[in-house]
């Protein structure tokens, strides 16, 4: 079956013509290789549309991770495909199409190279007369593709160009050894610029031969300068060790392992006089602590409060959210950051909220909401409008004995509830395990 297709190309679709001459001519019915290709919408000989699920239940005839079913069998609502009339014919291109893919399956051609294919793309795409300056000229091949199979097919075929996805449709560059579109993509693309399978597999084979012969002076990989090679894996093992000090070979295998292995074989003597080199004394400078810091345990310390607001959208006021009050980034490392910026790192400390603070904080606001908009507050309603659990809403207005009607009546401040509660922003949550 087809891979990371989309739309009806990834499932299992079939003829109920062919089922029935199949079984008249051969004594058996079978899954064809034509219809599954992406991009293929009717059958390539009698040009009838393909079916991928019964059209009387639905049932999809493809399941993840099951046999296909028997096509002599009938479904489970009776429906069996040898008792079917074909439901409606195909345009006269869309069996253009399925022509053309069911040509290209009839042929011998074996794996063809993203380079082959890209080339060979760009190639005819000058031919054509598709030209931008020295290159191919991808937009004007992409409004003749659009003339001369219609928005409506296109869309059909490729659900890229229904989502109105029309840059970059068409890549004829390779990428990390790719063609970089989809299957029903390459069958449009190879059609409008060859016309036939026989055009196309007499291009590929004429583009193989060239670009053989263009790269046949190059050294081959295996044959490259032993010297080159060996000072090459060397400079690379010495950046490794210069990085770390305390390296040794499991390191070196894991950070580098094709010139590790090509070092081992072949210049061991070099690599064990290295590893056992005596160490240079690593000299420590004493971080003294920035200059900034003060400063910056005042900003977060006048700034937290906004952070810790009850609003529509909250945010939990962790390590990142509370240095987005700074108008540096402090260390990465916790050591250095620590050292550098004590006052800046306790104040960060102290001003952590806890989850079930932001629980707390998040269901507070909800609250608030509903009954500003006068609807009831309830375990549903919660459930519809907030992200925290419903089960959680039902333990706090437990533990809090919270009056809701009385709330509902008179109205709620969101910050006034909040405080109400007593509890600290490093709270630990109710004493009453509630399982999510």
């Amino acid at each position: 079956m087809p891979r990371r297709e989309e739309s009806t190309h990834g499932k299992a679709k079939l003829c109920p013509t062919c089922v029935q001459e199949d079984l008249i001519e051969r004594g058996s019915a079978y899954w064809h290789r034509s219809h599954q290709i992406p991009g293929v919408a009717v059958c390539w000989r009698h040009g009838d549309a393909l079916i991928h699920a019964c059209p009387e239940c639905s049932r999809p005839f493809y399941r993840k991770l099951k046999l296909l079913p028997n096509l002599t069998e009938p479904c489970a609502c009776g429906w069996s495909p040898l008792n079917s009339a074909a439901i409606h014919k195909g345009s006269k291109m869309e069996q253009k199409v399925a022509l053309f893919a069911h040509d290209i399956l009839q042929r011998n051609i074996p794996p063809i190279g993203s380079t082959v294919l890209s080339s060979c793309y760009v190639r005819q795409c000058k031919k054509r007369g598709f030209i931008f300056g020295k290159n191919a000229g991808i937009a004007k091949l992409f409004d003749s593709i659009q003339s001369a199979y219609g928005d409506e097919l296109l869309a059909q075929i490729d659900p890229a160009y229904n989502n109105g996805k029309h840059e970059q449709w068409i890549r004829l560059k390779s990428d990390k050894g790719q063609l970089n579109m989809p299957l029903a993509r390459h069958l449009i693309i190879a059609l409008h610029l060859f016309s036939s399978a026989d055009n196309f597999e007499e291009a590929l084979k004429n583009e193989s031969i060239l670009l053989s012969a263009s790269v046949s002076t190059r050294v081959p990989k295996g044959e490259q300068s032993l010297p080159n090679q060996k000072t090459r894996y060397r400079q690379k093992i010495e950046l490794l060790l210069a990085l770390r000090t305390d390296a040794d070979v499991e390191y070196l295998w894991k950070k580098a392992y094709k010139p590790t292995q090509w070092i081992l074989e072949n210049d061991n003597a070099w690599l064990m006089a290295k590893l056992h080199a005596p160490k240079k004394p690593t000299v420590t400078v004493e971080k003294s602590v920035d200059s900034r810091d003060g400063a910056y345990a005042a900003l977060i310390e006048a700034g937290v409060d906004e952070l810790y607001k009850v609003t529509k959208d909250p945010k939990r006021v962790n390590i990142r959210n509370l240095q987005s009050l700074l108008p540096g980034s402090l260390p990465h490392e916790l050591d250095l950051r620590k050292q550098r910026f004590p006052l800046t790192y306790q104040q960060i400390k102290i001003h952590q909220e806890s989850v079930w603070h932001f629980r707390l904080r998040t269901l507070v606001w909800t609250v608030s909401e509903l009954i500003r908009m006068k609807l009831p507050v309830n375990y549903s309603t919660v459930r519809l409008t907030s992200a925290v659990s419903s089960k959680v809403f039902l333990v706090f207005s437990s533990f809090f004995e919270w009056d809701l009607e009385s709330l509902a009546r008179t109205g709620v401040d969101a910050e006034a509830l909040l405080r109400s509660t007593g509890v600290s922003r490093d709270w630990e949550g109710p004493p009453v395990s509630i399982s999510f």
